[in-house]
C-alpha cells in the first residue's frame, strides 16, 4: 500500500517577516497561519498524515512547541540542508509519496494535492509539480526513492539548500508538469512580506470561517468585487530556486526585457 504524507517546511527565521509561521490569520483574530497551511493539508483525501519538518535551531522551538500544543507529527533538522531534513522526514515517518508544502502558503487546496498526487501516481514519475495556479498554491509531489538518490548523490549547496532541484535537473529522474487552468494565476497567494500579509488577512476575514475551507471562486469572485486587492503586493518579488544555470539566465533574460534595458540584454545575449 502506497504512503502519502505532506511534509511542511517551516521556520521562524524570515529576513523580511519574523515569525511569519505564527502570525495570526486573519491579523488579531484568527488561528495562526501555520494551523490554516496544516487543517488545508489534512483535508486531502490523499494525505494520511501531515508532518512540520522544522530546524533544530532554539529560534524554532515555538514551531516544535506549536505541534506539540496541536497533535501534529514534527520533525527536527538541520537548518540549512533541507534536502536532508526533508528526506529525513519521509523515512522517519514512511512515506512512500511526500507532497512538499511550506509553511508560509496558507491558501493551498486540498483539490490540488489530490489532483497532483492522482497524476503523479498514474504516470509512475518521480516528481510532479501542478503549474498554472497563483504563486503559493501550486503542488509538489515527490516518490520517496527519488528522495533518497537526491539525498545521496547532491553535493552542491544549492541543491541541498532546496528540495527539488536536483531532482527537477537530473537526467535520471522522471518529472512531470500537470497544467491546471487558474482565472487567478497571477494573484500572488504567498506570505513573504508585510504586504503578502496584508492581502492574506483581508482574504481570510473575508472568506474564513471556521469549518469551511473557501477555495479559488470565492477569491476570484472577492476580486471581482474589489479588483484593488491583487495591487497591495503586486509589487514583492519572489526567490526562486533554479533547476540550473540555463534556467536563471533565462529568468534575468525575461527581466531585463521587462524593465526596458534592452542594451544590458543584448550584452547578456552576446
Amino acid at each position: 500500500m502506497v504512503r502519502t504524507g505532506a511534509i511542511i517546511q517551516v521556520r521562524s527565521g524570515s529576513e523580511r517577516l519574523p515569525g511569519k509561521a505564527l502570525l495570526l490569520l486573519p491579523f488579531g483574530s484568527g488561528p495562526a497561519l501555520l494551523a490554516h497551511v496544516v487543517d488545508r493539508a489534512q483535508q486531502a483525501s490523499a494525505i494520511e498524515q501531515v508532518i512540520i519538518a522544522t530546524t533544530t535551531q532554539a529560534s524554532d522551538d515555538v514551531i516544535a512547541q506549536f505541534c506539540s500544543d496541536n497533535g501534529i507529527a514534527c520533525f527536527r533538522g538541520d537548518a540549512e540542508d533541507v534536502l536532508n531534513r526533508f528526506a529525513a522526514a519521509a523515512a522517519i515517518y514512511k512515506l512512500n509519496i511526500a507532497v512538499r508544502l511550506t509553511g508560509d502558503n496558507p491558501f493551498i487546496m486540498p483539490e490540488t494535492i489530490d489532483a497532483a498526487v492522482q497524476q503523479h501516481l498514474q504516470a509512475g514519475v518521480d516528481y510532479t509539480i501542478t503549474e498554472g495556479l497563483p504563486l503559493g498554491t501550486n503542488i509538489e509531489v515527490i516518490s520517496f526513492a527519488a528522495l533518497q538518490k537526491a539525498r545521496t548523490a547532491a553535493t552542491a549547496h544549492s541543491d541541498r539548500e532546496h528540495v527539488t532541484p536536483y531532482i527537477r535537473r537530473e537526467s535520471m529522474f522522471k518529472t512531470q508538469e500537470v497544467p491546471i487552468a487558474s482565472d487567478i494565476k497571477k494573484l500572488r497567494l504567498t506570505v513573504d512580506y508585510p504586504t503578502d500579509y496584508a492581502l492574506a488577512s483581508l482574504l481570510y476575514s473575508n472568506l474564513y470561517k471556521p469549518g469551511h475551507l473557501f477555495g479559488f471562486p470565492e477569491i476570484a469572485q472577492l476580486l471581482q468585487q474589489y479588483p484593488w486587492l491583487a495591487a497591495i503586493n503586486e509589487g514583492n518579488t519572489q526567490r526562486k530556486a533554479f533547476a540550473n544555470e540555463q534556467e536563471e539566465l533565462e529568468e534575468a533574460k525575461r527581466i531585463l526585457k521587462l524593465g526596458g534595458f534592452d542594451k544590458t540584454l543584448q550584452k547578456l545575449e552576446k
